[in-house]
């Protein structure tokens, strides 16, 4: 019987299977670099609209902690406050929104407007820059291209903003 779960562990263990069993369990979007832009319905509409415009712009994504009130009330509010300032800021086409507090959590988001340019989904000091503060897209994204310490992240955010903010 010892023979048998020898050859077994054996031949689980081998290096092609390893390397597959490891690319199986490996993150996809590991080196993907996904931006977003921390949000609150506390915000003023003029900053939210301010947001959402410049999030289409960068191609970012605006991120709610949770619903208006924290209600099942509140969805209904949230979707009507986000159809409203994607219908000033964009038109038919609005910017991209999610409720996630995950993303605040991985972030370690305390304040809003926080921007973060993340790489993979870790939430790993060193796969992420953030900077919160009173301030549009294209002055977080020059700050993060200027002082990040994660060079994939600092050309990322100097390529976002010379594509969709250099010309204001």
């Amino acid at each position: 019987m010892k023979k048998i779960i020898v050859i077994a562990v054996a031949l689980c263990c081998s290096a092609t299977h390893a390397q597959s069993l490891f690319d199986s369990l490996r993150d996809p979007h590991a080196n993907e670099l996904s931006g977003y832009i921390f949000v609150s319905t506390g915000l003023s509409d003029t900053t939210l609209i301010a947001l959402a415009r410049d999030a289409k712009r960068a191609g970012m994504s605006l991120v709610l902690n949770g619903f208006v009130d924290g209600t099942p009330q509140g969805w209904a509010e949230t979707t009507r406050r986000v159809a409203d300032i994607n219908a000033a800021c964009c038109g038919n086409r609005g910017a991209h929104w999610q409720v996630n507090p995950l993303l605040y959590q991985r972030y370690k988001v305390t304040a809003t407007p926080a921007f973060v340019i993340a790489r993979g989904s870790s939430g790993r000091p060193e796969d992420y820059s953030k900077v919160s503060g009173e301030m549009g897209v294209g002055n977080a994204l020059k700050f993060i291209a200027q002082q990040s310490h994660i060079s994939a992240i600092r050309d990322k955010a100097g390529e976002v903003y010379m594509k969709s903010f250099s010309e204001q």
